[in-house]
């Protein structure tokens, strides 16, 4: 899966001259932490909701007077923003991006294509993805299998998917399960779970479970 089908590509932006006060108004209107900063199209950093909240001083501290206030609100964003911010492209693996968030800590990548930018990508529509994927609120049946860690074995379980007439919403492998089984998991949905399950089991497969959409409610 690439990040294009899945970033946000209508992106609200700043640019380096933004007044930090109008930046801070930006985010919380808008319900994100984020704000690339641009100049046109070219992206030059980024500023989040937590470099803004240390930039500005709190309302509740008694020691802060109104013109100090006043004069942190007009400060530039480019005083505060991350000039060098990690980036993906459009045609990057979701899962790149994903562990790419993890090591650098950070809840959203601006896509890019050169030095433009092009969309951006948050931890949020991540797991979006992984859901939407994984067959996530779809009706049917999750089923979990340990099958001989070889590449005929999968092939064995979307062949007996494809004799039940049974539609496959998803499908997903763990290859380091064990030292001769990866566990596989699929979700199915259509009239003869039953037996399908059946000839799972009779191709060699153990079944763990069969989580039906129901025993989720």
């Amino acid at each position: 899966m690439f990040i294009k089908l899945w970033m946000q590509q209508d992106v609200t932006t700043v640019d380096q001259d933004t007044p930090l006060g109008q930046a801070a108004e930006i985010i919380t209107q808008s319900h994100f932490r984020h704000l690339p900063v641009v100049n046109g199209k070219k992206l030059v950093g980024i500023i989040t909701q937590s470099d803004i909240n240390k930039a500005l001083p709190s309302a509740m501290d008694s020691s802060v007077t109104p013109e100090n206030s006043i004069i942190a609100a007009q400060a530039k964003v480019s005083a505060f923003m991350a000039g060098n911010p990690v980036t993906a492209q459009p045609m990057d693996p979701l899962e790149n991006v994903a562990l790419l968030m993890r090591r650098f800590k950070i809840g959203a990548v601006p896509v890019v294509e050169g030095e433009d930018l092009v969309g951006i990508i948050s931890e949020t529509d991540i797991f979006q993805a992984f859901a939407e994927v994984l067959g996530g609120g779809e009706s049917g049946a999750r089923i979990e299998l340990q099958i001989q860690n070889n590449g005929s074995a999968v092939y064995t379980i979307t062949d007996i998917c494809k004799q039940f007439n049974m539609q496959l919403l998803a499908i997903t492998i763990y290859k380091n399960y064990s030292p001769d089984h990866q566990l596989l998991t699929i979700r199915v949905t259509g009239e003869e779970m039953e037996s399908m399950v059946d000839a799972l089991w009779n191709s060699g497969a153990k079944v763990n479970r069969v989580l039906m959409e129901s025993d989720q409610d």
